[in-house]
Parts: C-alpha cells; sequence; structure tokens
C-alpha cells in the first residue's frame, strides 16, 4: 500500500508544469509572465491555423511564436544582474478567440509592444493594462471588445501608438489618455464611444494622427487641439460634432456627416451671426458711417499687418521644424516599432542595390529590419509637381480607410518636406507584367492559379466600387499594379490616380489618368469618370492573363463593330499547357467571357464588378458553352459574353 501511494506522489510531481529553458531560481518573474500567458491561452481557441502550438510549459516563453523576450532592469537604484522578461506579443490576425480581460497584465509590466489586431477577442479592457508602465505600443483594433477605455490607460505615459479602431468600446473617452505625452497616434475610429472629445487631448504636443471617426461624439470640437503643430491627419467624420471647427494645422481633415458643425472652410455651412436688436444696429450703422471715411487707410494698415505676421509664423515654423527634425521625420500610422532612421540604416540611405522597382511616380526598395521584418518602401520622386503630390495623398487617403485581403496593406508614410516615401507590405514575386514578361516565370503561372489571379482581382475592384462608404475608382488598373505573392495570391496596388465617387454618380475627370493600352475609351472624348472606366481596364488585364500577354490588336473589333477572327484556342498562353480537365477549359472560357464583357465601348453594357465576382465564383453556374474549348471561336465569346450579367 505504501508503495502504492508512493507512485501516486511521483506521479503527480510529474504532472506539475515546468519550464525547461528557465527556473523559478534563476528566472522567477519570467515563470509567473509564462505562467500568465499559458492560463491566457487555455481560455483561448482559434478559426485558424493554431498559431500558439509552441506556447507550452516545456518551452520557454522566449521561445514562443509571437513572443519576444529583453533584459530588464530589477526594481531598484541599479542593483543586481538584469532579469528577462517578455518584451513583445506580436500576434495580428491570428484568429484568436477568447476574451482579453483573461490576460493578466499586472503579470507582464516590461511589456513594451503589444499587437492582437485583428482577431476575435471579446470583453472588455482589463484596467490592469495600467500597471504595463513601458508600454509604447497597443493595437487592439478589428476585434469584439466591448466596455469602456479604462482610465488606467493614463499610467501608460510612454504609449506612443494607441489603436483600438473597429471594436464595440463604449461610454466616454477618457481625459487621462492626455497623460500620455508621448502618443503620436490615436485611433479608435468605427466604436460607440459617446460624450464630448476631452480638452485634454491638449497635453499630447507629440500628436501625429487623430481619428476618433463613426462614433457617437457629441458637443464641440476643443479649441486647444489647434495647437497641436505636429497633427498631421484628424478624422472625426460620421460623429454629432457641432459648433465652430478650429484652425487645424493638419494638411487632412475629415469632418463629413457633422451635420451641426459650422465654419467657412472644410466645405461646411459657414456660422450664423447671432440676431442683434434694432438699437443696437442704429448704433452699428452709425459707426459704420464714421469708419466709412477711414476705410481706405485701415484695409493698407490691415494688409501689412497681415503680410507681416504671416511671414512672421513661417518664419517661426520653419524654424521649429528644423529643432525638432526627429519628431517631423516620423512615421506616420505605423505600428510604432520602426522610425524614419531604421529605413535610412536598411536601405543605406536608399542605395540602389535595394531597388525592386521603378514607377513613374516613385522607386520601390526593399527593407530588412534588424528584427527581420521586410517591408516595400516607395520612395516618391521630387514632388514640385501640384500632380505628384496630389498622388501622394491620394493613395494615402484610399489606403489609411480600406482595407481588403486582395489590396495591397499599406503600413506608414513619412510626409516631409526634403522626403516623402509610403511603407507596404513586400509582396514577394512583384508584378504580374514582369512574371509573364520572363519565360520562366509565367510557365509557373498555370490555369488554376491564373483563374484565382484574376478572381482576386474582381474581389479588390467589387470592394472598392460596392463595398465602401462612397465607391472608389482606382483608374490605372494594369497588369503592373497587380502584385503576387508566393503562393501567387493576387493584390492591386498603386492608389496614386484613385478618386472617390458619390454614390451613383460620375465625376468629370480633370486630367487624363490611366495608361495607355488600358484605358476606358469614353475617357478620351467625354473624359466622364464612373466604375465603368476600371472594368474595361480589368477586361484587359483578364484578357492578359489568358493570352500571356497584352491583347493588343485583339482589341481593335470592339471599336470597330467588326467580327472578331480567329479560334479561342489560338489566343492561348502556349508557353504553358493547355486547359486539360473539363473544369479547366470551363473556367478559361468563362475569364474570356467575363473579359469580352468588360471591353464592350458602351459602358452601360458592361457588367458591374460585382456581377463579375460573382460570375467567376458561381460555381453552379449553367453550361453557357457547351462545346469543346477548341471549337469556340472569338465571336461565340463576343456573342455569348452577355450572358455574364445573368450567371
Amino acid at each position: 500500500m505504501s508503495l502504492l501511494l508512493a507512485l501516486e506522489l511521483l506521479l503527480s510531481l510529474l504532472a506539475l508544469p515546468r519550464l525547461s529553458s528557465t527556473s523559478n531560481s534563476t528566472h522567477p518573474s519570467l515563470d509567473r509572465q509564462a505562467e500568465a500567458l499559458l492560463q491566457w491561452k487555455s481560455s483561448l481557441s482559434s478559426w485558424s491555423f493554431d498559431f500558439l502550438d509552441s506556447w507550452t510549459n516545456r518551452s520557454s516563453p522566449c521561445n514562443w511564436s509571437g513572443v519576444a523576450c529583453s533584459n530588464a532592469m530589477p526594481p531598484g537604484s541599479g542593483r543586481g544582474h538584469p532579469a528577462l522578461v517578455v518584451w513583445e506579443i506580436w500576434l495580428p490576425d491570428c484568429g484568436l478567440v477568447g476574451r482579453l480581460d483573461r490576460l493578466h497584465f499586472a503579470d507582464l509590466p516590461h511589456l513594451v509592444y503589444l499587437n492582437l489586431g485583428h482577431n476575435s477577442l471579446s470583453g472588455p479592457i482589463p484596467s490592469s493594462i495600467g500597471a504595463v508602465a513601458d508600454l509604447t505600443h497597443l493595437d487592439l483594433s478589428n476585434n469584439g471588445l466591448n466596455g469602456s477605455i479604462p482610465t488606467s490607460l493614463g499610467n501608460c505615459t510612454k504609449l506612443r501608438t494607441l489603436a483600438l479602431a473597429s471594436n464595440q468600446i463604449t461610454g466616454l473617452l477618457p481625459p487621462e489618455i492626455g497623460y500620455c505625452r508621448s502618443l503620436l497616434s490615436l485611433l479608435a475610429s468605427d466604436n460607440l464611444l459617446t460624450g464630448q472629445i476631452p480638452q485634454e487631448l491638449g497635453y499630447l504636443s507629440n500628436l501625429n494622427e487623430l481619428d476618433l471617426s463613426r462614433n457617437s461624439l457629441s458637443g464641440t470640437i476643443p479649441v486647444i487641439l489647434y495647437k497641436l503643430n505636429y497633427l498631421f491627419r484628424v478624422n472625426l467624420s460620421y460623429n454629432s460634432l457641432g459648433g465652430k471647427v478650429p484652425s487645424f494645422t493638419g494638411s487632412w481633415i475629415d469632418l463629413d456627416h457633422n451635420k451641426d458643425l459650422c465654419d467657412d472652410s472644410y466645405g461646411l455651412t459657414p456660422c450664423d451671426t447671432p440676431n442683434i436688436d434694432m438699437e443696437h444696429k442704429s448704433r452699428k450703422h452709425s459707426r459704420m458711417v464714421l469708419l466709412a471715411f477711414f476705410a481706405p487707410f485701415s484695409f493698407a494698415c490691415l494688409s501689412i499687418a497681415s503680410i507681416t505676421v504671416v511671414c512672421w509664423r513661417k518664419k517661426c515654423v520653419k524654424s521649429k521644424s528644423k529643432r525638432k527634425s526627429g519628431d517631423v521625420l516620423s512615421i506616420w500610422n505605423f505600428d510604432g516599432k520602426i522610425a524614419f532612421e531604421d529605413i535610412l540604416t536598411a536601405t543605406e540611405n536608399f542605395d540602389e542595390k535595394y531597388c525592386i522597382g521603378v514607377g513613374g511616380y516613385g522607386t520601390v526598395f526593399r527593407v530588412e529590419l534588424e528584427s527581420g521584418a521586410v517591408f516595400a518602401v516607395k520612395l516618391l520622386h521630387s514632388m514640385e509637381e501640384f500632380s505628384a503630390e496630389e498622388t501622394f495623398h491620394a493613395e494615402i487617403e484610399v489606403l489609411t480607410k480600406i482595407r481588403h485581403r486582395c489590396i495591397v496593406k499599406l503600413y506608414g508614410f513619412c510626409s516631409h518636406s526634403q522626403c516623402k516615401f509610403l511603407v507596404y507590405d513586400l509582396i514577394e514575386r512583384g508584378s504580374l507584367s514582369s512574371i509573364l514578361h520572363e519565360q520562366e516565370l509565367a510557365k509557373e503561372l498555370n490555369w488554376t492559379n491564373r483563374i484565382t489571379i484574376v478572381t482576386d482581382i474582381a474581389q479588390a475592384l467589387a470592394y472598392l466600387h460596392h463595398d465602401c462608404d462612397d465607391p472608389i475608382v482606382h483608374r490605372d488598373i494594369k497588369s503592373s499594379n497587380i502584385l503576387l505573392n508566393l503562393d501567387y495570391k493576387a493584390y492591386v496596388s498603386d492608389f496614386g490616380m484613385a478618386r472617390k465617387l458619390k454614390h451613383g454618380c460620375s465625376s468629370w475627370s480633370t486630367i487624363f489618368a490611366g495608361t495607355c493600352g488600358y484605358i476606358a475609351p469614353e475617357l478620351s472624348s467625354t473624359m466622364v469618370l464612373t466604375e465603368k472606366c476600371d472594368v474595361y481596364s480589368f477586361g484587359v488585364v483578364a484578357l492578359e492573363v489568358v493570352m500571356g500577354k497584352h491583347p493588343g490588336d485583339l482589341l481593335l473589333p470592339f471599336f470597330c463593330r467588326t467580327e472578331q477572327p480567329g479560334k479561342f484556342n489560338d489566343i492561348l498562353d502556349r508557353r504553358i499547357a493547355a486547359p486539360s480537365t473539363i473544369h479547366e477549359e470551363k473556367d478559361a472560357i468563362l475569364v474570356a467571357l467575363v473579359a469580352f464583357a468588360c471591353l464592350q465601348v458602351n459602358p452601360k453594357s458592361r457588367p458591374t464588378m460585382q456581377q463579375v465576382y460573382q460570375a467567376l465564383t458561381n460555381r453552379n453556374r449553367p453550361a453557357f458553352m457547351p462545346r469543346p474549348l477548341h471549337e469556340i471561336s472569338l465571336q461565340d465569346l463576343h456573342d455569348y459574353c452577355g450572358t455574364i450579367k445573368n450567371i
């Protein structure tokens, strides 16, 4: 009996959790942090690949995926040895499902970077997050968090980026955020925030970006915000704000859909002058008659004074910018882990050997940071021309407001008088155009990959045209603006010419934008811009994918309204094997049908991108082409392409 008890005791001891890479005697603090993370993991699930498989009690948290450690001095005046601590948790878009308040932040006091964005976390933001005094980057955006923003965030005085967008957070924006004097980005759009914008935000002297759009904020915009000299982007749209708008120094201001705001600028209704009684009007009239004699003299004095003040202010702003060049050269809208100097160091001041592409508006560099993260940086050419400046800001405005799996991701941008660049996710294989032009690379694009590429592009354009608040027309869809990753997934890029349209409206194009060979024919004659211009360009790209080259003369019968000569089989890319299965044949014919439908000269005859995407993904579509592929003529495709709208 005693032997049995001893055996049970031994088994129970073996079952106790332990860390093989650490020990309580050596790193007791790290062990406590590991236990806190393992407890949180036990409450989580995942609807995609399990990124937390490496989180076990058999290894150090320093070896876990998404976790990084660092050395930190223990409390005291520099005494003792540095302790190993969890320094970073980086798990964006990992399919995590569970409650955030199950994570005990009090056990992670040395955490610096926390990114849990784009998951399915729920519950409130725990107040214990205020115990993480070293926190500089907090991204909890695009989850299902609720409750209010804890006031304890004011204890995180080193915080530089606070991203809480696209959740269900309620209550007031706490004034305590004003204590985070190092804050560069405050992003809390698309939530359920109420009440007024706190005056204490005026203490955030380094703030570059403020986005509180799509909430239920009320009251007036604090006048003190105009003192924030480095506030580059302000978005307060889709709220219930009212009153007069202060004079922001920022370049990008969005105040749409605030019906009670007024001002003489920003496209708002001018503020009403208060009613004045008749006696006051009479007195004012008498004064005006007297002042009329001095009007010319007064006007001259005021003009001279105004010019003097403007010149003095420009001189002060310029000198202040020089004194604080480090702040001006920070990268707005970024994740807080990278600085301007990191980009210069990684590229050796934009050396040509890091160049991976050159476009009409900029040069693209491959940037690999010391941390191992890799990005694509587009350094724009000289900004002396207004069109180049407009292109830069257009791309920022569009890509900071949209997010889609088939649209290249903009991580950040740097706007400075001497240097402007954009930081993107690096799409490894480069452009579709470059792959189609390389004999060996084109052979790797089999029919399955090509059909997927066309479908990805259609999905991205359907999102831009139909799922955004205002339809967005890309205006430069071409094969060189379609990027492919290692799995041949397609991404639409280069939004420098993009333009928003009001629903159901067209727009006059002030410049002839686009690339020859991809531009819709109506733009050359009417200059009227609609979503159907992108549809035409998509048709050219779709046909280019099928043929392996630009369709060129194949487009002429559409303009001349003549018969399409030749067989469909004759135009297929010969560098790869012909479609070998019935499924591949039907998909290839479908892509060609879609392309022909999109290439109609009359814009009204073209399908919408929503119809195109539905046709490409509808697996229950009818047998629209019963004949074998080698018997189908190009004229057949032309005659049948109208059926796309019905598939």
